[in-house]
């Protein structure tokens, strides 16, 4: 990513990628009375289902990326690009719904191939593999479109938040920023630190953390640990309580786009 930043504000560069990403096949989903049709790409084992917003002629695009829980139900079943592709749609956003390389969690090492809704902690990705391969889905995306430095619109649900919190942010957090729209999950970083100094606001940027979790959630604990780690290394977050909910038991899906919406003044 080009290093135009010379304070915590955003900037306005852009990648100038052009030319799209080849489709292996497509695919539609509908939502009301209109269809979004996806491309499906593969980048270093993970598909993606690519929609992009009908204004794509007026200069750069914003990037979102959704990162489904354990199982990939959301990106295979097609309920995040119904349910997110509206949005990004209508607010020059090119979507992306990215899944794991091991067809099932981000935060569990991409040799894995059988997938349990529990997988055990020795099953972490300790080494960042994933997180090398999420670097390597931004780059390609900017490659093949004109894409704003900054934000990117990050989500996850579950274990897609934890991900996000535990290992990407804490290893590429200073080079990526962005909105992190955090669903039903979040952990401290695996390493117990960042490989950056976020007290450093040009390499923390305009980064943001959104937690959405219930007050019932199983997983409660690491979720507020999270919280409290990046509240700690003075990144801005905001968290909302829902009442009653047990894991993911809300409309987390439509809560990732409601906060891409919220911090982009969209």
């Amino acid at each position: 990513m080009p290093d135009a930043r010379t304070s915590g504000e955003p900037s306005l560069s852009s990648s100038h990628g052009s030319g799209k990403l080849p489709c292996e096949s497509t695919g539609t989903v509908p939502h009301g009375s209109t269809s979004y049709t996806y491309c499906v790409v593969t980048i270093a084992g993970s598909q993606l289902k690519i929609i992009e917003p009908q204004d794509t002629s007026s200069g750069p695009l914003k990037l979102a990326i959704y990162l489904h829980g354990d199982g990939a139900r959301a990106h295979d079943g097609d309920t995040a690009p119904r349910l997110q592709a509206p949005w990004t749609f209508t607010h020059r956003v090119l979507y992306v719904s990215a899944r794991a390389p091991n067809r099932c969690a981000w935060w569990t090492k991409p040799t894995l191939t059988t997938c349990l809704d529990d997988a055990p902690d020795e099953d972490r990705d300790l080494e960042g593999k994933n997180a090398e391969v999420f670097v390597q889905i931004i780059a390609a995306l900017r490659g093949g479109w004109d894409i704003l430095d900054e934000p990117i619109l990050f989500g996850g649900s579950s274990g897609g938040s934890v991900f996000l919190t535990a290992s990407f942010l804490p290893k590429y957090g200073n080079q990526y920023h962005g909105v992190y729209a955090l669903s039903c999950g979040g952990e401290p970083p695996w390493a117990g630190h960042l490989d950056w100094d976020s007290a450093n606001a040009t390499l923390r940027g305009p980064s943001k953390l959104f937690y959405t979790y219930g007050d019932q959630d199983p997983l409660l604990t690491d979720i507020q640990d999270s919280i409290s780690f990046f509240g700690a290394h003075s990144f801005p977050l905001e968290e909302r309580i829902v009442p009653n909910s047990l894991h993911c038991a809300f409309d987390h899906l439509g809560r990732v786009t409601e906060v891409w919406g919220l911090a982009t003044g969209g």
